[in-house]
Order: C-alpha cells, then structure tokens, then sequence
C-alpha cells in the first residue's frame, strides 16, 4: 500500500510528541519515548514482510485472545489493577486488547451484518464483547471502558434502523443511571459533575480541569513558544507527558499548533476511509470501518479533555501522550489493516 498520507500524519504526531517531551523537560519520557517510537515504526514498516493480516484468521486469532485476557484476568489479583510492572517499564493490558475488540466485532459484524435487524444478533455483538468490558469495569478502568463500549455503539448503528437505535439508547441511559449509583466511584461521580460545574471545587476535583483551561486558554495564536510553556513546565498541569500532552503542546503553539494538529488528525482519519473504499471482503471492509470509528472516538474525546470541554477520564492521545503501550498497539492495528489493503 502506498499510502504517503498516512505516513505523513504519523510524522507529525511524532515531532508533535518527541518535542513537547523535551519542550517541557520531560527529559527521561523523552528518551523512552523515542525507543517506543522506533519499535512501533519498526512494526508498521515491518508489515511489508509480515503478513499481520493473518492474526484476522485461526488459528492466530485464539493467540491474540490469550494474550488479552490472560494478562486483564492476571491484573484483578495485583495490587495496581490497571498495569503489570517490569522494573522500571509498566504494561497496560487493557491497550494491548484492543485488538482483539476490534477483531471480534469485525468478524461478528461481517459474518452477520444482513440480521442486526434482530434484537437477538444486536445483544449478540455485545456478548461476545462483554467479557473485556467486565474485566475493565472490575479493575476499574472507566476510562477503557467508556472507549470499547463507544467503540461498539458506534459500529453497529451503521448497521441498524432507527427504532432499534433509539431502544438501544434508552437502553444505555438506564444503565447509565444504574452504573452511576451503583458502580461508579465518588471520585468518577465528581469528574462528571465538574465539568458540569467547571468552578465547583477549582482546588480540588476541578483542579486539573481548571489548569487545562489556563494553559491552552493563554496561548493565543502562536503560543508561548517552544519550551516556555509554564503550566506544564512548572509542574501547575498534572500528567502533562501523558493525559495532558497535547494541552502541553498547545500552550506552547496556540492555535496555529492546533491546526497543525487537526490538520495531521484530518490527513490520518482521510487516509484509512479513503483506502478503506476499496476493500471488497467484508471482514476487512468492516476491519477498515471499525479502526476508522475506534481512531474517530479516540481523537475527538481525548482532543476535547485536553481542551477542557469534556470529563478527564485518563485517556492517552493517539500518537501523542507518552508511553508505550497503546503507542505498539495503535501500529500492531494500522499494521493488521496495512496488510489487508495490500492487493
């Protein structure tokens, strides 16, 4: 596949990354973040070689299965739920199984899309889902489980009428209401309602809120400049390597870094609907659509927290928040899609 594009969108986001690491002296995620760099590149240009397409197939699916919920099922009896540590580097389970989400909803949605009218194939979808869902809520993870129940809302409404939607909608404000008084943690409650009510508690629950809007809303146009970002720089924005890195950015480049951002998001999300026009089996077609869904979520919500328009729930940036794990897996999945586009 040549697909320039899609390379050039993925330059961007890592001169975006590596030079707001270093911007605000993140010296060591600076380091290590140019070595999960040159893994996941290693990945993704190593597809011209490795048919990674074939993990779409037995019996490599049962592999990437194993490997999913072997190491979230390990997570429920460690003391951090959320990572497995391996001195000094820490592993997050639950963004390496997001492959196996989107080859399981591919394979479903493609081998049944004709009968999604039924109710039955609609809970279906969501049932073969389901034990990923649970081992994040169990940990719990809201943010990765906000992603992957998005991500299968999503998916299916290209498949269903009307009626069915706006059942499943109801459906999902009930168990909304019952998830909020039986499930989510006082801490969950108070991100959502801060930013409801932004100056609630600007000391305490809204603090972080409150430090994104200072930064990128004192940029102005061209920014403060490379490396004189002070929110980030002088530690006022909490986890400005990783949750916060693009509000980091924009502090420092204003709006016009910001265009170069959606510019580069614009450029990359183009690239996988454009090539994905082409694909005639329908589970790669529905590969295609479900990673340009899954991406489109990833990018508008995580773009809107780091602009503090909506609830911090600890999502990392596609591309551009430091760390490893969901940097490889985002390659290890363009790299299962690059392959099926090859023909």
């Amino acid at each position: 596949m040549k697909n320039s594009p899609l390379i050039y969108s993925l330059l961007i986001f890592m001169l975006i990354s590596i030079s707001t690491l270093f911007s605000i002296g993140k010296e060591g995620f600076f380091e290590r973040q140019i070595l999960f760099w040159v893994i996941s590149l290693i990945i993704f240009f190593s597809s011209y070689f490795i048919k990674y397409q074939n993990i779409l197939r037995a019996p490599y699916i049962w592999i990437v299965m194993g490997i999913s919920f072997i190491p979230l099922f390990i997570n429920l009896f460690l003391a951090n739920k959320s990572w497995i540590n391996f001195g000094t580097f820490s592993i997050q389970p639950s963004e390496f199984a997001r492959l196996s989400l989107l080859i399981l909803l591919s394979i479903f949605l493609s081998k049944y899309n004709s009968r999604l009218k039924s109710n039955v194939y609609i809970a279906g979808s969501l049932f073969i889902i389901a034990p990923l869902i649970l081992l994040l809520l169990a940990q719990p993870d809201f943010g990765m489980t906000m992603l992957y129940s998005l991500t299968w809302f999503f998916a299916i409404l290209n498949f269903i009428s009307i009626k069915q939607f706006l059942k499943i909608a109801l459906g999902i404000f009930v168990i909304f209401l019952i998830v909020w008084f039986f499930a989510f943690k006082p801490y969950q409650k108070e991100r959502i309602i801060t930013m409801i009510f932004p100056q609630r508690d600007v000391l305490g629950s809204g603090y972080n809120l409150n430090q994104v809007k200072i930064a990128v809303g004192s940029a102005g146009f061209w920014g403060k400049g490379f490396g004189q970002g002070t929110q980030a720089k002088l530690g006022f924005l909490p986890s400005s390597e990783t949750d916060f890195l693009l509000a980091s950015f924009l502090e420092e480049w204003g709006i016009f870094g910001f265009l170069i951002y959606s510019f580069a998001v614009f450029l990359f999300l183009f690239s996988i609907y454009r090539e994905n026009q082409f694909y005639s089996e329908p589970l790669l077609q529905t590969f295609g659509l479900l990673i340009l869904i899954h991406f489109s979520i990833r990018f508008i919500f995580t773009t809107a927290m780091n602009l503090g328009i909506a609830p911090i729930v600890g999502l990392p940036t596609p591309f551009l928040s430091y760390g490893g794990s969901h940097l490889i897996t985002d390659f290890l999945i363009l790299s299962v899609w690059k392959n099926s586009s090859e023909r």
